[in-house]
């Protein structure tokens, strides 16, 4: 059974979460609740979930800070951010800190559900890769470029280039550019990457910058041009087919479509 902590300051929400989700049919169990980002951090450290379902808005300490924490303990905690905030800045934010799904209140429980069973499956995914990782010696690591990155694991170097690329998301940014930033050669570089992500470097910035897109578009009234250049998209033709090609659906469908979910 995968472990979820949800977080959030308003008692209602919480248990609502806890009680509307069928969670012991997802294959999850509910391992803690809490109603600020400091009673989160006690339960995290000592439960180790595997998905955390939290607010952004909350006093004290709001859900971004509280994720950093998280990831400065080395926790690698998938999350769920339920969120109504509208600027990019979040967004971007977000996504330095590895959450790759959202829900906006008011909260839509059965699309909340169908998106709790999706990172499920990708939870269950990436256990199962991290074991055949360890137990099967994939690759050997060509030697770094500079004294700092030989101190630094495969993780932690991609760690550092996630960090980069979500900072630079706006700009034209090629892999030697990043590889030559962590220490590592471009070829190593390639290698290491497609095993960290399981996709190429191609492939991953575009799956950020659309995911910060579809953050905006739901959660902001900035136009479709200002949204596409804000992630690297100068004409908003060329960001449209992205977009769509990555959705199924243009960027002006999508944000009528989420919402029009919002809403109901």
């Amino acid at each position: 059974m995968l472990k979820v902590l949800l977080v959030d300051d308003e008692a209602p929400i919480l248990n609502n979460l806890n009680r509307v989700l069928p969670w012991e049919e997802m294959g999850m169990v509910v391992s803690g609740m809490a109603r600020s980002g400091m009673e989160a951090l006690l339960i995290a450290e000592e439960q180790q979930p595997d998905l955390v379902l939290c607010d952004i808005r909350m006093p004290v300490m709001d859900g971004l800070t509280f994720i950093g924490k998280l990831r400065e303990m080395g926790l690698d905690s998938e999350v769920l951010l339920l969120s109504g905030y509208q600027e990019f800045d979040y967004a971007r934010e977000a996504i330095r800190l590895g959450v790759k799904e959202y829900i906006c209140k008011p909260i839509h429980y059965e699309e909340l559900g169908d998106k709790v069973r999706e990172i499920g499956v990708q939870i269950r995914s990436r256990q199962f890769k991290d074991k055949l990782y360890n137990s099967i010696p994939l690759f050997q690591e060509i030697p770094a470029l500079d004294h700092d990155s030989v101190k630094k694991t495969p993780d932690q170097q991609m760690s550092l280039a996630a960090q980069y690329i979500t900072e630079r998301l706006n700009s034209d940014i090629g892999i030697e550019e990043v590889a030559n930033k962590i220490g590592i050669s471009s070829s190593y570089f390639c290698l290491l990457f497609k095993n960290h992500f399981s996709m190429t470097f191609v492939e991953y910035v575009t799956l950020q910058r659309i995911e910060a897109a579809k953050f905006m578009l739901v959660n902001s009234d900035k136009s479709i041009t200002v949204i596409g250049t804000g992630i690297g998209y100068q004409e908003r033709r060329y960001f449209t087919k992205v977009f769509q090609k990555q959705t199924g659906m243009s960027p002006k469908e999508y944000r009528e479509q989420h919402r029009g979910a919002e809403a109901r």
